[in-house]
């Protein structure tokens, strides 16, 4: 039994670990992505600390706030003992894409024949079956309790392969499509589920002062 739980712990830590490596990525485009300057950028840093929020992520009211307000404004929260200030440095709208992917972990398996027999009846499976049911049963990511779905995602936050393969110009509507990501040992079949979207971002600067 502890030898079940112990099994169970660890294919729960790898489902995690690969899924905040695919779109978790340390984010260095902010410059590039608000355009602002990368000096004025660091100057910032030292003031405060710096959030993004995202009008399709973020749906508390003090983001529907934000995001209504004007580039450069500030809004300041009381919290009783101290307050909250928001100053909106830049808003942008950013290309963001969606799909719907099955992972195959490679590391699961003892030999390349055993993968083999995986990846092919997932192929067969997708042949007659809706892919959101099938990555609901065979993806080895925590993705597959909504049927693979990515969610929105965004150049730079997201694996560079992945990235590159998903956004492929040359991929058609409600294809499937397969790819590896070697140095992870990572196997994927994606289907280009929705259209690219411009969803509107802003960079803030949160900074708390005393009373």
């Amino acid at each position: 039994m502890k030898y079940f739980y112990l099994t169970i712990l660890f294919l729960s830590f790898n489902f995690i670990t690969a899924q905040r490596a695919l779109f978790n990525q340390r984010y260095t485009s902010e410059a590039e992505d608000f355009k602002i300057d990368q000096n004025k950028l660091n100057e910032y840093k030292k003031e405060g600390q710096l959030i993004i929020f995202n009008e399709e992520k973020h749906k508390t009211k003090l983001v529907k706030t934000l995001l209504k307000s004007r580039q450069g404004k500030t809004k300041t929260f009381d919290k009783g003992f101290f307050e909250e200030e928001y100053k909106i440095l830049s808003k942008q709208k950013i290309p963001h894409y969606r799909v719907r992917y099955i992972l195959i972990d490679k590391d699961r398996f003892d030999t390349e024949k055993a993968f083999n027999n995986y990846a092919n009846k997932v192929r067969e499976l997708l042949k007659t079956n809706a892919f959101k049911s099938v990555a609901m049963q065979y993806s080895m990511d925590y993705n597959k309790n909504v049927g693979g779905d990515s969610g929105w995602f965004k150049k730079g936050k997201t694996h560079p392969v992945f990235f590159a393969e998903v956004t492929n110009t040359n991929r058609l509507s409600e294809e499937i499509f397969e790819f590896e990501i070697p140095e992870n040992n990572w196997y994927y079949f994606v289907k280009k589920s929705h259209s690219k979207k411009d969803i509107e971002e802003a960079l803030v600067l949160k900074q708390k002062t005393n009373k």
